[in-house]
C-alpha cells in the first residue's frame, strides 16, 4: 500500500485544491404535529405499543416522505 496520491502528492492525492473541504451535517430539528398524512397514526400507534416512548425517543423528524425517530442515548438498550 502506497501513502501517495496521484502524481505523487503526499496524502489523499487530491490535486483538484479542495482537499481541505470540510463538509458539516445538517442537525435538523424536531417535526411539530401534526405531522401529516399517516404519519400521525404511525406515531400514535408506537406511543400505544410502548408506554415509554416519550422519555425514549429524544425527537420525531418528517422530512421528505419519511419519519425518523432519534432515540436518546440513555434509553439505549431499553428497548
Amino acid at each position: 500500500m502506497s501513502d501517495q496520491g496521484m502524481f505523487g502528492a503526499p496524502g489523499t492525492g487530491d490535486t483538484s485544491g479542495y482537499g481541505g473541504l470540510v463538509r458539516t451535517a445538517a442537525s435538523t430539528g424536531s417535526s411539530e404535529r401534526p405531522y401529516g398524512g399517516y404519519f400521525d397514526e404511525v406515531a400514535d400507534d408506537l406511543e400505544r405499543a410502548y408506554p415509554l416512548f416519550s422519555e425514549a425517543i429524544e425527537r420525531v423528524v418528517v422530512d421528505r416522505g419519511e419519519l425518523t425517530a432519534c432515540e436518546a442515548r440513555k434509553a439505549c438498550g431499553s428497548f
